[in-house]
């Protein structure tokens, strides 16, 4: 319940923490240490669902020993000597992660574990952690180790990371609405159709394509739509609605959408709403 007099509440400098020990990790003194997915000392590695703690103020070598048969004193946050992959003088102010208990890069490796930023370039081997930014970072500053919650399952389960999803999203396009367009001659060739000169900024890919007519090409005919000399759907005899949901067309950045109508001869054509499914061509 909230206050309603004083309380002594118990209070620590906060430099220095104690962690219980894993199961036989041996931690040696002024190593970088990590928490394991169970919330046990270790360390310090570029291994999935660790979080960097500190720096430990001694040795503990807990071979034999079960997880928390021993405690160790990890100091944080602080500035730190360490050794380092390959770093550069610019690089200094730059996020470093885990390579091993004391060495660390500027590269994520697999899992990006970080354990600080550098604050003063020594030699390509080596640098001063700033250790704070990798405590109040937690397990990673990375992108794909950041959890999503999709309750409405809009994504897929391999793609439950923040990297993932904003990949997802950063493809996705609006659908594309060609203004109804009609009266074309059904006389079995390609024709253009006159709609407004439609085009995207960036290139992009045409993923999809839906479309309804106001009346059916008729028996033994066949309406089909075209986006340049690519195939995009077909009506065909009594349907007035058609679709394709498996098309990879591409279209370059800042080139019209241009659709052309081709039908069985035999009148003059219906008119014709067009719906596109796009999405961004990110060259993979």
């Amino acid at each position: 319940m909230a206050l309603s007099a004083d309380r002594r509440t118990e209070y620590k400098e906060g430099v220095d923490r104690v962690y219980p020990v894993a199961a036989n990790a041996v931690i040696y003194a002024g190593a970088m240490v990590c928490l394991d997915a169970n919330g046990y000392a270790v360390p310090a590695a570029d291994t999935a669902n660790y979080k960097f703690a500190g720096v430990a103020r001694g040795a503990v070598d807990n071979t034999g020993g079960s997880n928390g048969d021993k405690d160790i004193v990890v100091r944080w946050p602080g500035v730190f000597r360490f050794k380092a992959s390959s770093i550069t003088q610019a690089m200094v102010g730059k996020i470093m992660y885990v390579v091993d208990d004391e060495t660390f890069d500027d590269s994520a490796g697999n899992n990006g574990i970080v354990c600080g930023r550098l604050v003063e370039y020594v030699s390509a081997t080596e640098g001063w952690l700033d250790t704070a930014v990798a405590i109040y970072a937690g397990a990673s500053m990375a992108a794909g180790n950041v959890s999503l919650s999709d309750a409405g399952d809009h994504f897929a389960a391999a793609e439950h990371d923040a990297e993932s999803a904003l990949q997802k999203l950063s493809k996705a396009l609006p659908p594309l609405l060609v203004p109804r367009f009609t009266g074309w001659t059904k006389d079995g060739t390609d024709q253009d159709i006159a709609t407004p000169a439609l085009e995207f900024p960036v290139p992009v890919r045409i993923k999809r394509a839906y479309a309804v007519v106001g009346t059916a090409p008729g028996t033994d005919k066949t309406l089909t739509l075209k986006l340049g000399s690519d195939t995009l759907l077909s009506i065909s005899g009594t349907d007035t609605k058609g679709e394709a949901e498996d098309l990879d067309i591409a279209v370059a950045a800042d080139t019209d959408i241009a659709i052309k109508v081709n039908e069985t001869s035999g009148g003059s054509g219906a008119n014709c709403d067009l719906y596109l499914v796009v999405a961004l061509d990110d060259g993979e």
